[in-house]
């Protein structure tokens, strides 16, 4: 798989977990007074979930720019169980999105860790 298409592939996931993360993230925000600080547990806690979502984009970013194949198909099948769970969020009221969200987060957490040595 050349360059192009992992560039593509990235751009597609970054839009396919960004879309219900922001959502998530603007929803966490509805309950903050206006004129509140920036620097309020609020907005850190929207900066949190944000940077929780983008992991997995971050260590496909580096997968791709060191040229590590195998992390970067390791990378994507996260990403898209991720996607997945984050969409289920929307439709299910159930635990089962937030097992795999878990998951997905871990195994974020140890690809980029892979992939930064």
């Amino acid at each position: 798989m050349n360059k192009t298409v992992q560039w593509i592939i990235w751009v597609l996931a970054l839009v396919a977990i960004n879309i219900p993360t922001i959502s998530i993230a603007s929803f966490s925000l509805f309950g903050t007074a206006e004129g509140t600080s920036i620097f309020s547990i609020d907005y850190l806690i929207a900066a949190g979930i944000l940077l929780l979502g983008n992991i997995i984009i971050i260590q496909l970013f580096l997968a791709i720019r060191k040229g590590r194949y195998q992390g970067f198909i390791f990378g994507l099948s996260v990403a898209v169980a991720q996607a997945i769970a984050l969409y289920l969020i929307f439709v299910l009221y159930f635990t089962v999105w937030l097992i795999i969200m878990g998951v997905c987060i871990l195994a974020a957490f140890v690809l980029l860790i892979k992939t930064i040595k």
